[in-house]
């Protein structure tokens, strides 16, 4: 008799493994956010650093300031993935100048990538991080036509 009562202990504890569904990783343990995005920088062979903090308007969000190699990258960081979709889906996909009911005047051609909670933004002309930032992040969302405003530009890397 005590086969039977074993291969229903067995059982029942197979059934209820299969039936309970895996955890949801959260953002930091997949690797997410502005960590993530240097991790997978790094692995690429990038040399990123977080430099500085800016002011994200018009967008919600944290700004940072990211130098890969000597280009500035800005992350606009949000709490939640539903923040990040919201604003991601206010910037014009073909003339990301327009955001929302803002015009932004733009230092170079902007580029933008999105993931878990970031928002990504190039405005260089280095082909390599261009192809750098769309081989961790998939094709940008949203790119400028044209060179964006002339004029020098400071930058912080």
């Amino acid at each position: 008799m005590r086969l039977p009562a074993l291969a229903a202990a067995v059982l029942v504890t197979l059934l209820t493994a299969c039936a309970t569904p895996p955890a949801s990783p959260t953002p930091s343990a997949a690797g997410g956010g502005v960590e993530g995005l240097v991790s997978a920088l790094a692995a690429a062979s990038a040399s990123v650093r977080q430099a500085d903090r800016f002011d994200a308007a018009p967008l919600p969000g944290q700004g940072v300031l990211l130098c890969v190699g000597r280009e500035e990258v800005r992350v606009y960081v949000f709490t939640t993935e539903q923040a990040r979709l919201a604003a991601a889906a206010s910037i014009d996909p073909i003339d990301p100048s327009h955001i929302g009911t803002s015009i932004v005047e733009w230092t170079g051609n902007p580029r933008f990538w999105q993931r878990d909670r970031i928002l990504v933004l190039y405005l260089g002309t280095d082909a390599p991080t261009e192809a750098l930032l769309t081989s961790v992040m998939g094709p940008p969302f949203a790119r400028g036509v044209g060179g964006g405003l002339g004029g020098p530009r400071v930058s912080a890397c």
